[in-house]
């Protein structure tokens, strides 16, 4: 989900063009059984029409590390397995979304607790503020 929201927010700021956003697994199974996006978010998105794509996430490997500016996770596991596969951290690129929000906290995965929707408004409002965040770093 946090792919498309933050993919809806940049292209309605015009920005789409300056940033690269793609969403990868920390777990191979994805990639290994082409597992695509959940149809419960896929419904909240629906709802909240934020445009989205059938695809199925490709497990991250070490060289996205110096590919992208900006590794965004979930919560702490997602964290500790993305620095499993890239290794230390060196250029501070590894956050967790609500980070750059006042809750620092981890987004409850809906995948056990069945709560898409609130999922979607935390995901929501940590790439709002990842948004303003990055964009006061150009101003």
């Amino acid at each position: 989900m946090a792919e498309f929201i933050l993919k809806k927010m940049v292209a309605e700021k015009g920005l789409a063009d300056q940033f690269e956003i793609a969403s990868a697994a920390t777990d191979a199974d994805n990639e290994r059984y082409h597992e695509v996006l959940d149809y419960r978010a896929a419904d909240i998105l629906h709802q909240m029409k934020v445009p989205f794509t059938p695809r199925y996430s490709y497990h991250l490997r070490k060289t996205d590390y110096d590919k992208f500016d900006y590794i965004l996770a979930m919560d702490e596991n997602n964290v500790r397995d993305i620095l499993g596969i890239v290794g230390k951290d060196k250029k501070h690129k590894i956050y967790r979304l609500l980070d750059f929000t006042n809750q620092h906290q981890n987004i409850r995965d809906p995948w056990y607790t069945g709560n898409f929707d609130e999922a979607y408004w935390d995901i929501y409002h940590g790439c709002q503020e990842f948004l303003k965040y990055v964009q006061n770093l150009k101003d």
